[in-house]
């Protein structure tokens, strides 16, 4: 089957190398480095990674990974947010389905520093196994989906993952359009200046 008949009838499929390796590489070092001089405490999902909504560069690979989504889907989508995470030893993300606003999503493997193992996501009890660059893309709000206790033998081993969050242009949701912010790349319309003029680089609308 082609991957949008698999989308179409599991809900989900499985995208190798959507990124190159160098890519891979650059924003694992970058997530690294932001872990490492501005740490920002995920409390609500998994507690105690370090995590980031709506960072200038997963936004920019929100955009960029658009027309992969809607190749693959077979759906005319708009983008919500992104979102990344540094998962480390002693880690886990609970079953849970999500919000609105990603009704249409992946969740893309950077990179991971253990080496002779695996670390799936389970999507309603199916485990999907991704490598640097691998992406699945999977119904949020309707698949349960979760990952095991992240554990190594190493205990500074980690995992830096990306998620993309997309809904359906002529679906329910959406009038989540970019997470109800004003653009893709706003961290938070409360934050933005009043005199602020918001006008990408390139304007994505």
């Amino acid at each position: 089957m082609t991957n949008v008949e698999t989308f179409k009838e599991k809900g989900y499929c499985v995208i190798r190398s959507a990124i190159s390796k160098e890519l891979c590489d650059f924003v694992t070092q970058y997530a690294l480095f932001d872990e490492m001089q501005d740490f920002n405490l995920d409390n609500q999902q998994v507690v105690g990674a370090h995590a980031k909504y709506a960072d200038p560069a997963m936004e920019t690979l929100l955009v960029h990974l658009h027309e992969i989504m809607e190749k693959n889907t077979g759906l005319s989508l708009f983008p919500t947010y992104s979102f990344y995470r540094v998962y480390r030893n002693g880690h886990i993300l609970k079953p849970h389905t999500d919000r609105p606003s990603c009704e249409i999503s992946t969740t893309m493997c950077f990179n991971h520093s253990y080496e002779n193992q695996t670390w799936p996501i389970y999507i309603e009890g199916n485990a999907v196994e991704l490598t640097p660059g691998d992406m699945v893309i999977y119904r949020g709000c309707d698949l349960k989906h979760w990952r095991d206790e992240f554990k190594t033998d190493n205990l500074d081993d980690w995992h830096v993952q990306g998620f993309f969050h997309y809904v359906d242009a002529n679906g329910p949701y959406a009038d989540y359009k970019f997470d109800k912010r004003n653009s893709v790349g706003e961290f938070n319309k409360k934050y933005v200046r009043a005199n602020q003029v918001n006008k990408p680089y390139i304007q994505y609308l």
